[in-house]
């Protein structure tokens, strides 16, 4: 039985780059823009943590946990809490938060603006794939470029008249 072979994706498919869908292309945000992170984050987190399996009370405890600072349920439900903008979530504990959820997810969320892609094991290197193949199909047409001009245009080697043999320690 002799193997059918499949037709050879097209360049423009084989580059991950143009997949918007799986990897999209964003720009950085207007500087001018107001920043209403507080209440995305907030909003954000209340999805995760109704998203999680766990209830609040154990995310709250790994987060303490994680941390090696209490954190009770009430300053958990305040951080995602978007009637309160006063009590925002640390660096620290928004970590821990996003560990305890896994709703890693939320780092998207935190670079978006400033026009960042997050991406986590196997989509990393699938990008990094990507780029590479991009970058041997432009070195390739480099390559194919200086050739053809090459072919176009010999180089002319110059000849050399040679002279009498140098000896050391003769002028």
């Amino acid at each position: 039985m002799t193997r059918k072979r499949l037709p050879r994706p097209e360049p423009a498919h084989d580059d991950l780059f143009t997949h918007a869908e799986l990897y999209p292309v964003r720009a950085p945000q207007d500087s001018l823009r107001p920043v209403d992170l507080s209440l995305r984050v907030k909003t954000a987190m209340g999805r995760a943590l109704a998203e999680c399996p766990d209830s609040a009370a154990v995310v709250a405890a790994r987060m303490s946990e994680l941390t090696g600072r209490t954190i009770t349920t009430d300053a958990l439900y305040a951080y995602t809490a978007p009637s309160k903008p006063d009590h925002d979530i640390s660096i620290v504990r928004f970590i821990a938060f996003v560990r305890a959820t896994g709703a890693t997810w939320l780092w998207d969320l935190l670079v978006h603006d400033d026009g960042l892609v997050v991406m986590e094991g196997r989509e990393a290197h699938l990008a990094q794939l990507g780029l590479m193949r991009q970058q041997q199909r432009q070195l390739g047409e480099a390559i194919r470029s200086i050739e053809r001009d090459l072919q176009q245009r010999p180089v002319k080697v110059a000849t050399c008249r040679r002279s009498a043999p140098f000896v050391r320690g003769e002028r």
